[in-house]
């Protein structure tokens, strides 16, 4: 099997459930909600942990604050068997990164972050020959890792393509919203972009998701994994193109918190015992599936080893 390093956000979601609307400003208004669920939260840190859960050895590589919050994250990765000992920083200078999750009635989410610990998370954390010494290196957080983000990003995807590891890029509506030229840069040295339509959708507004997969295609990327949310999945390399449905309906949908990475999860973890790819995308979308049907990204690790067990 091989190695995974997952580099990004590791955070606290506090997630409230159903959220039907907001309080307005200086109208003294309250909103209830039947369900609270703090969880491990951040794309890197959800596809860590359910990557661990199904058994790959994977690090993760981020910053935490030097606090109770911190120390709940910790052992989260602890339990669920995702190395951490020499990947996660702790910092006494900020908090740890949280975000406040409303989620409506249909499952979608409004998001209220406090970024924290992750703003200043940078090079200096890392010590690259221990990023490197991997097999698949997954960067699912472009656009919320200002210190990294840009330059120092494309250095890192290109040292580790030189070095024949597998490169995973997909982003996310961060701190630095979504920038169309820092994505683009990137896309030469990436061997599985895996990015949602969604945020697609703003960086390239009316274009359709079959141009945009060949547009990334040409732009370097070897293989493209576009995620359609409702639509399924969208697979597009030199070689084959092909699409898959989305297994959970609409209307069986409680949160799509961490549904995006946990798919990622699902798919490297085809990777990492060489799977064709169409395999890879349907796995993911099976361990998708299991995330969309609950309230939070977190799955339980007896659910994904039971997923494992079939194959």
């Amino acid at each position: 099997m091989k190695t995974v390093n997952c580099i990004g956000s590791c955070l606290v979601d506090i997630l409230l459930s159903p959220v039907a609307s907001y309080p307005e400003p200086k109208i003294c208004t309250n909103i209830f909600v039947d369900k609270l669920k703090s969880s491990p939260g951040g794309g890197a840190t959800n596809c860590s942990l359910s990557l661990a859960k199904m058994g790959v050895n994977v690090h993760l590589f981020s910053k935490i604050g030097n606090d109770l919050q911190g120390d709940y994250l910790q052992e989260e990765l602890k339990v669920a068997g995702v190395k951490t000992k020499k990947s996660l920083r702790k910092t006494d200078k900020k908090s740890t990164s949280t975000v406040i999750v409303g989620v409506n009635l249909d499952g979608e989410r409004s998001f209220m972050s406090y970024h924290g610990a992750l703003a200043e998370f940078g090079l200096n954390d890392l010590d690259l020959e221990d990023l490197y010494a991997c097999d698949i290196l997954v960067y699912p957080d472009l656009f919320n890792l200002p210190r990294i983000d840009g330059t120092p990003l494309l250095n890192l995807l290109e040292n580790a393509q030189q070095r024949g590891i597998l490169t995973i890029l997909d982003e996310t509506w961060g701190v630095l919203g979504l920038q169309r030229n820092i994505f683009e840069s990137c896309l030469p040295f990436v061997d599985y972009l895996m990015p949602s339509s969604d945020d697609l959708a703003y960086l390239y507004p009316n274009e359709q998701p079959e141009d945009l997969a060949k547009f990334f295609l040409e732009k370097g990327v070897q293989n493209v994994v576009l995620k359609l949310g409702s639509k399924g999945v969208l697979v597009l390399n030199n070689e084959q193109s092909f699409r898959l449905p989305a297994i959970v309906k609409a209307s069986e949908v409680s949160d799509t918190t961490g549904a995006g990475d946990n798919f990622s999860a699902g798919f490297v973890y085809g990777l990492s015992v060489e799977k064709p790819i169409d395999w890879c995308a349907e796995f993911g979308n099976k361990v998708a599936a299991l995330s969309l049907q609950k309230l939070g990204a977190s799955i339980k690790k007896e659910e994904l080893k039971s997923l494992v067990k079939m194959i």
